[in-house]
């Protein structure tokens, strides 16, 4: 007589729940997607807070200019071009701040601000000291 071969009604609903509970943990540790967008507006900004302070000590006379969904770092007057898109960068989808401006010195120094970004109700805020440190 030849064996059936299969899995059991019992083994495929263990198997069910165990991924159903896999992975409603992990989508739970993922967050929404307008954080994922506010997380990375706020990478691009920090990143190019440390680009404006490091210019600023290499070349002088740059700013960082924020607007309501860019930001972008000036040297007397014109966006540096870093890569083949350069600067204004467009903040990500959803993604606003408030319009200001920071004027680093050659020694990369600033006025010290607090900018906020907020997506979707949530927010995230940076620290800028007036060492031009960003965090």
């Amino acid at each position: 007589m030849r064996a059936e071969r299969g899995f059991t009604l019992i083994e495929l609903i263990t198997v069910t729940i165990l991924i159903s509970i896999l992975s409603v943990t992990l989508f739970s540790r993922l967050g929404s997607v307008s954080t994922a967008n506010l997380q990375a507006g706020r990478d691009d900004l920090i990143a190019a807070l440390f680009f404006a302070q490091q210019s600023a000590m290499a070349r002088g006379n740059i700013q960082l200019v924020l607007t309501t969904n860019s930001v972008s770092v000036i040297e007397n007057g014109t966006p540096i071009v870093v890569h083949s898109k350069g600067y204004p960068l467009t903040f990500p989808s959803g993604v606003t701040t408030t319009a200001r401006t920071l004027t680093y010195d050659k020694l990369g120094r600033t006025t010290s601000a607090t900018i906020t970004l907020s997506a979707n109700g949530a927010t995230a805020s940076i620290m800028v000291e007036a060492s031009g440190y960003a965090h």
